[in-house]
């Protein structure tokens, strides 16, 4: 009896192997996506002048917002935070989560940090001028629109977090709309992958090893 279970478990595992297709071991192509990404300049979280190029040997992985967004935002970084988590800490170390605001008058770099930080200590908040973010998101081809030129209470906003030393009854925001494309970048700082919060997370964590292992 005790054999026959054997058998039969084996037959199983057998059939479950066996029944995984083709595209599913076939491995992971990401081609560079021309003209999609480069070089650029920027100020960092902590008010330092950066250049992308300055992150190279890491994976990236670039998203656009601005911490004034009543939903999206939040939910792509908390996508990110837990995409980030199913990483070892080894590969933590090679990889790099960056947020590029899209309203930099708002979104000063000790702001930023505080917003970024809300999610992960980890990741990276870029701000800077209006024509260094103006470059960053034609440089990706990614787009955004204030909704409307009337400023509105930030109290009125659902936020993640209030702008720290700021009179309530001044602090005023604009809305956007913008590009909610994740973008996967490799080491040598070309763009590989466009990815979206609703790419499965095993999926794209999958994309980041294959990066981190070329």
């Amino acid at each position: 009896m005790l054999k026959q279970i054997k058998n039969i478990t084996l037959i199983l595992v057998l059939s479950y192997f066996s029944s995984i297709s083709a595209a599913e071991l076939k491995p992971v192509e990401m081609p560079i996506l021309s003209g999609v990404g480069g070089n650029f300049s920027a100020v960092d979280a902590d008010g330092k002048d950066i250049e992308f190029n300055d992150y190279n040997g890491k994976v990236i992985v670039i998203a656009f917002g601005y911490t004034n967004c009543a939903d999206i935002c939040p939910f792509t970084l908390g996508y990110l935070k837990s995409l980030y988590s199913k990483l070892s800490l080894e590969e933590q170390q090679r990889v790099r989560i960056i947020f590029v605001t899209i309203d930099p008058k708002y979104d000063t770099p000790g702001h930023l940090k505080s917003f970024i930080g809300h999610f992960n200590e980890d990741f990276i908040g870029l701000s800077g001028t209006q024509e260094q973010i103006d470059y960053i998101v034609s440089l990706y081809q990614a787009q955004y629109n204030k909704l409307s030129s009337v400023t509105v209470l930030t109290d009125y906003v659902r936020r993640v977090n209030p702008k720290e030393d700021t009179d309530k009854s001044e602090d005023k925001t604009s809305l956007y709309s913008h590009t909610v494309t994740l973008y996967l970048i490799d080491k040598d700082g070309f763009t590989r992958s466009l990815e979206y919060t609703g790419t499965p997370k095993d999926e794209f964590v999958t994309k980041i090893r294959v990066l981190i292992d070329e």
